[in-house]
């Protein structure tokens, strides 16, 4: 079954790489979610007045790597490391010169919902002190964009680059656009990323919503290619399905969007699939007591008879790269043989619900 863009294509997923709290590898992060405890978090005032925030850092890398040293990239936000990063573990770090001397088209769809936060708030803290002092070199790491344009001059790369503004269902979303592009032939192969950063504008924002949610960063990435295009291909996983989204407005509430997703989920239900949902049933409070979270998905997914795994309880709230990272945990599910297939359902914080299916290389098992 094709993705909702209607791809007559088999694409496939055939590498993927994360950044989260975890650490800087998918295989951190999907063995934190199996480990099932929520990471240690940190919490902070601004000032004396202001909320008291939790967050959830990514810790410094273990090693600088190559493409860290490169000029262009040492004054660059976190989202933007985030991003390269996770994009150059879905590409092969070993095999990133090939990549760029081999004159394959990638594109590249970047996600995000806040961005880089962090310059943009230096920069116009300096206007407004003194627009005649403000820097002109934090200027341009301060667009929606400066991190998918880091990868793309990193790749070389002068194909189609997006960056999709959106909330925490838009990676999905982003991957039927890449199976369009495939399917179409505008690339041979797509990235698509989605990254964020803290700063204290947006984790104080997260509390008018969520009171005791804890904000996290990082970035996650897959590598998408059209069946047959690469020998990558011929035992990679394959995407077999991405919804509708479904918005939320006066026609439709978020409820009713999530109870949507399912149902289009459910279409594809077989043996050994598992769930990677977007719930944070429990939220974790400041002096240590769990209370209710955003029960929505919950709710939504509360009769599932098989495993689920969630990464908001253990990572915290993402924002955009959430459905990127269960897109990731899901990629390690299946190549772990954890499972045959993943649904991910991502119930979008302002905008959307999205679903898709992912299908490991191993044959889905016969009912016992």
């Amino acid at each position: 079954m094709p993705p909702s863009s209607g791809s007559s294509a088999t694409i496939h997923l055939t590498g993927w790489g994360a950044v989260s709290p975890a650490g800087w590898s998918a295989t951190a992060l999907a063995d934190a979610v199996l480990a099932d405890s929520p990471l240690p978090h940190t919490s902070e005032r601004r000032v004396p007045e202001a909320p008291e925030r939790m967050f959830r850092r990514v810790p410094p890398m273990p090693a600088t790597p190559d493409w860290m040293k490169q000029p262009r990239l040492r004054r660059t936000t976190a989202a933007a490391r985030h991003a390269v990063h996770a994009a150059v573990q879905a590409l092969g770090e070993s095999h990133l010169e090939a990549v760029r001397s081999s004159g394959r088209r990638i594109g590249t769809i970047f996600c995000t919902m806040s961005g880089c936060v962090q310059f943009s708030r230096r920069f116009y803290a300096e206007v407004l002190a003194n627009p005649l002092l403000a820097s002109p070199i934090l200027f341009p790491e301060t667009v929606y964009n400066a991190p998918a344009s880091h990868v793309s001059s990193l790749l070389g790369s002068p194909e189609m680059n997006y960056t999709l503004v959106g909330d925490s269902a838009q990676f999905l979303a982003g991957l039927d656009l890449a199976a369009q592009w495939l399917d179409d032939g505008l690339v041979d192969a797509c990235l698509v990323i989605a990254a964020e950063e803290l700063d204290w504008i947006s984790d104080e924002a997260l509390l008018l919503f969520a009171p005791q949610a804890v904000s996290a960063e990082g970035a996650a990435a897959v590598l998408l290619e059209k069946g047959g295009t690469s020998p990558s291909t011929d035992s990679a996983i394959t995407l077999r399905a991405v919804t509708e989204a479904f918005t939320y407005g006066q026609e439709r509430d978020r409820p009713q969007a999530a109870t949507a997703v399912r149902r289009a989920l459910e279409r594809h239900r077989a043996p050994g699939t598992v769930l990677c949902d977007g719930s944070n049933p429990q939220a974790l409070a400041s002096d240590g007591t769990r209370t209710r979270g955003d029960t929505t998905e919950q709710q939504l997914w509360q009769d599932w008879d098989a495993p689920s795994y969630g990464v908001r309880p253990v990572l915290g709230e993402g924002f955009a790269i959430t459905s990127g990272w269960q897109t990731v945990l899901a990629c390690e599910l299946l190549q772990r043989g954890l499972a045959s297939q993943a649904f991910i359902s991502a119930v979008g914080l302002t905008q959307q619900a999205v679903g898709a299916v992912l299908q490991g290389p191993a044959p889905i098992p016969s009912q016992p």
